[in-house]
């Protein structure tokens, strides 16, 4: 600044410039208390705690939570529901809080809390907590509140919980669901500050928040990260009396998300020689198996040195939660023994393992080699048959609980997994003749799987036949009818025993045929036909018939037509000739029913492809081509047409059409050929009745 001087026009300019600098730092103190006040507004927490009471709980205050929905999406919603988040102890939790409404029009609920909860969250919804019909989190910012104990003072983690309920990245679990769309980014500076406090407040328990804590200083430091990880990690490793547990949690973090090799091998050399024997020497070890590369023997001899080190017999005594370990040990080193063929150490494994794993290396490796022919059938026969009764010995170890939810799912689960297995080893003796063994298998299957699969059944028909036991086909074919599980030569051979025993009269055939069906049966059918009525415009068309000639829509005027979608490289659609084999003979002479096979989606010579296949394999089809589509050069001109009342691409697809319109479309095939037949059935003759 100037100093006046007795020279008056020497003051004027000096009282100006004066003036002019005043006028500046004016300016520049606006500009500086704007910009404080917007640092100010922003870094802030986005989320809304005023449905919570009291507004600042502490201590074992009760948690009320009160919901005004007037003006709001629920506003004339007769059901509210709170779906509740809760971060307890470094975690985070959802549950479902069903609430009231109260004499002043809101919804309000009471919530009890642990002192270890440090932060609540909720949701407000109607209808599916996973799928609601409609929501409100104050519009993607959230409501929730930080609990503070009886002081006061803000809970171990709290700060931490904060961050992570407006950046759900942070949350190593718990808040799915919560925000539709991922919230926009928090100043950087405020969550600097929430991870600062939160060291300062829990530090000492670091390692359980230590991934989320990370996570957030990640999204504060940026590119600036990876160094500030690798000191924090030396810092922390610095500690000598560090447990088996903290270096666990801090070998998985260095190896897997910091993926600083180097370290991590500091760190796996002092878990080895501190706790060779331990869980994570063992999570470890596993780690450094070889199941990736492609030389067998390195696989092999990798995993078996692992339990050698690390044995089953030992894990057992003090189960953790590393099972998944072992699960993934001996499915890789069962596998590989039985490419490397060697079978007699395949089977040993069986000596070892439960019900869960058995079954895996069973459906993978056993399955697999009979469907694709990769082993002889009689050495096949020889390791099925050595590990099949171990397998069923197991059944009931409930190692499938972990799995689900509850044990009846995981017990429905294990019967149908092991029915699976029977049907493969069943299949395999009938092909071998071994009809004895096949049967005493077949009493080992559970009551649904008994009779429920048709090819199964068929199965057990021939090996009836080859024991000649005909005493026992007839329950057969009758338990098989119940259960709509029947194959053409089934319903062949019910008819043949029928007529036997009604001097050739086949007058009361069918409604025997259909007394055999349940009302269950007919009641599930009825209701899955209902489920798929449509009613959309049927395309334009000029197909190519196998014989050369072309089929308009002109020639479908006036008939219910069946039209079913499939391809020569589609097993599922293969897999349902039998059953569309037996509508056609159905329907064969009424003019007024129509069905076509339509192949389509098909490469190269694809004309030639569907007609050898189809007329190699016996079946009496009125086989129709997809066009091509010029566009495209794509043969599924007429297919994709359909694609919007499809919702998709896949196929076996079936469409039931009626003056110029598709009335029913299907996709998919149960298994059985009879249900297909019925279903169909059941589709032409409501569509007959029509008015």
């Amino acid at each position: 600044m100037c100093m006046p001087h007795t020279d008056k026009d020497s003051c004027t300019c000096t009282f100006s410039t004066l003036k002019i600098n005043i006028e500046v730092m004016k300016k520049q103190m606006i500009i500086i208390l704007l910009l404080a006040v917007q640092v100010a507004l922003y870094a802030q927490p986005r989320f809304d705690g005023s449905v919570f009471k009291p507004r600042q709980p502490k201590g074992a205050d009760a948690l009320q939570i009160l919901y005004d929905a007037r003006n709001k999406d629920l506003e004339f919603s007769d059901e509210v529901k709170a779906a509740l988040y809760v971060y307890e102890n470094f975690q985070w939790k959802r549950d479902l809080l069903p609430m009231v409404k109260n004499a002043d029009g809101l919804w309000a609920a009471s919530l009890a809390v642990t002192p270890q909860v440090a932060f609540v969250a909720v949701k407000f919804f109607q209808g599916d907590i996973n799928q609601p019909d409609v929501f409100d989190n104050n519009e993607g910012k959230g409501y929730g509140v930080a609990l503070a104990d009886a002081k006061g003072n803000a809970k171990t983690g709290a700060y931490l919980a904060e961050a992570a309920f407006q950046a759900p990245g942070i949350a190593t679990g718990g808040l799915y669901g919560y925000y539709a769309e991922e919230p926009t980014p928090l100043d950087k500076s405020y969550m600097e500050g929430l991870a600062a406090k939160e060291l300062r407040l829990s530090g000492k328990q670091y390692l359980k928040f230590f991934e989320s804590l990370m996570k957030l200083q990640q999204l504060v430091l940026g590119e600036e990260f990876p160094a500030y990880a690798s000191e924090t990690l030396q810092t922390y490793l610095a500690d000598k009396n560090l447990g088996e547990d903290a270096l666990g949690e801090l070998y998985q973090y260095t190896k897997f998300r910091l993926k600083d090799e180097r370290l991590a091998t500091t760190i796996e050399m002092r878990i080895m020689k501190e706790f060779p024997k331990g869980a994570t020497a063992r999570f470890v070890a596993y780690n450094n198996t070889k199941g990736s590369s492609s030389d067998r023997a390195e696989v092999i001899a990798s995993y078996e040195d692992f339990l050698n080190r690390f044995p089953i017999t030992e894990w057992r005594k003090q189960p953790n939660k590393q099972g998944f370990i072992y699960y993934a040990i001996y499915r890789g080193l069962g596998s590989s023994y039985f490419d490397a063929k060697q079978f007699d150490k395949f089977v040993t494994l069986y000596d070892d393992i439960d019900f869960r794993t058995g079954n895996e290396l069973m459906r993978w490796n056993i399955m697999r080699a009979y469907m694709f022919k990769l082993v002889g059938q009689d050495t096949l026969y020889q390791v099925a048959e050595a590990i099949l009764p171990k397998l069923i010995a197991r059944k009931d170890d409930d190692s499938y609980l972990n799995d689900f939810d509850d044990k009846a799912m995981a017990d429905a689960n294990r019967m149908k997994q092991l029915d699976d297995r029977l049907f493969t080893h069943i299949s395999l003796l009938n092909d071998l003749k071994k009809y004895k063994e096949a049967r005493t298998y077949f009493y080992e299957l559970s009551d649904d799987g008994k009779y429920s699969n048709a090819e199964l059944n068929e199965i057990n028909l021939q090996v009836l036949e080859g024991l000649d036991d005909g005493k026992q086909i007839l329950p057969l074919l009758e338990m098989s009818a119940r259960q709509n599980a029947m194959t053409p030569r089934m319903f062949e051979k019910l008819r043949t025993i029928y007529l036997a025993q009604h001097n050739g009269d086949e007058a009361g055939y069918e409604g025997y045929l259909g007394s055999l069906k349940s009302d269950e049966q007919k009641a599930e059918m009825k209701a899955y036909v209902d489920q798929h009525w449509v009613n959309h415009p049927m395309p334009d068309f000029q197909l190519e018939h196998a014989d050369g000639s072309f089929v308009t829509p002109a020639d479908w005027k006036g008939k219910i037509v069946v039209v079913d979608f499939w391809a020569t490289w589609c097993r599922p659609c293969i897999m349902a000739f039998p059953g569309m084999q037996l509508l056609v003979d159905k329907y064969a002479t009424d003019e007024a029913v129509a069905v076509y096979m339509v192949g389509t989606m098909q490469t190269g010579d694809y004309k030639s492809k569907s007609v050898n296949f189809v007329r190699g394999e016996g079946y009496r089809f009125n086989l129709l081509h997809d066009a091509v589509n010029p566009a495209t050069n794509e043969q599924d001109l007429v297919f994709k047409q359909l694609i919007p009342l499809f919702g998709d691409s896949s196929i076996p697809r079936k469409i039931v059409v009626k003056d110029g319109r598709v009335r029913y479309c299907s996709g998919g095939y149960s298994g059985s050929p009879s249900k297909l037949m019925d279903e169909l059935s059941l589709v032409i003759e409501t569509l007959k009745n029509e008015n």
